[in-house]
Order: C-alpha cells, then sequence, then structure tokens
C-alpha cells in the first residue's frame, strides 16, 4: 500500500495530534496519575482496584460513571471523606480528567473486595 488517499492521511495527522481517548487517557491517569499532581489510583485502591480496607481505600472498579464524579465534587467540597491526599487528588484533576476516569472505572467489572 503506497499510496493513501489524501484525506485518510490528513485524519491519520489530525488522530495523532488530539489527546488520547478517554478511556485510554482515564487509564493512564488511574496507572500513572497526572503531571499536576493527582497520585495514580492505583496506589491506594490497588492494582485491581478493588480497594484496599488497611488503609480506607475503597473499591472503584466498575462503579457508575455519575458516582465518581459525585464523590470526586463531594471530596473536593469537602463534604466526603477526611482523606487529604484523595482531597488533593480530586483538586489536581481537571474537569476532563475526571470524566476519563469515571468513565474509565465505568468500564471496568465490578470486582468484588
Amino acid at each position: 500500500m503506497k499510496w493513501v488517499p489524501p484525506l485518510i492521511a490528513a485524519a491519520l495527522l489530525l488522530g495523532a495530534a488530539t489527546p488520547l481517548g478517554d478511556a485510554a487517557r482515564g487509564a493512564a491517569i488511574v496507572a500513572h496519575g497526572t503531571a499536576s499532581g493527582a497520585l495514580p489510583c492505583m496506589a491506594c485502591h490497588g492494582p485491581d482496584l478493588t480497594g484496599n480496607a488497611s488503609i480506607g481505600a475503597p473499591r472503584i472498579a466498575g462503579l457508575k460513571t455519575a458516582t465518581t464524579l459525585g464523590a470526586f465534587q463531594a471530596i473536593a467540597d469537602g463534604r466526603m471523606g477526611q482523606n487529604y491526599v484523595m482531597k488533593n487528588i480530586a483538586h489536581a484533576l481537571t474537569s476532563s480528567e475526571r470524566d476519563a476516569v469515571a468513565d474509565y472505572l465505568a468500564g471496568l467489572p465490578q470486582a468484588s473486595p
């Protein structure tokens, strides 16, 4: 395949210049955190995101998108939880990062703790 039609080539170039899709972006944040200071979710919630009872980190795999977004907002507002690390994470994530993480978590199976 030596020749690629100009429209396909342009689409490929534009696709390479855009941010990761929400699922991939959410997975990256969950695994690696963000440059703005959000720690990786896996650090506390575990590699399978089923939680860590010894530190009070709940299961987050399989949560509905609205549940995760509501929790982020409640934590950021100080209405939920007393964990300063999670509060810092909730503040560090942008709205689109929160959406990406919530969408990614919602797509995971609901693993039992």
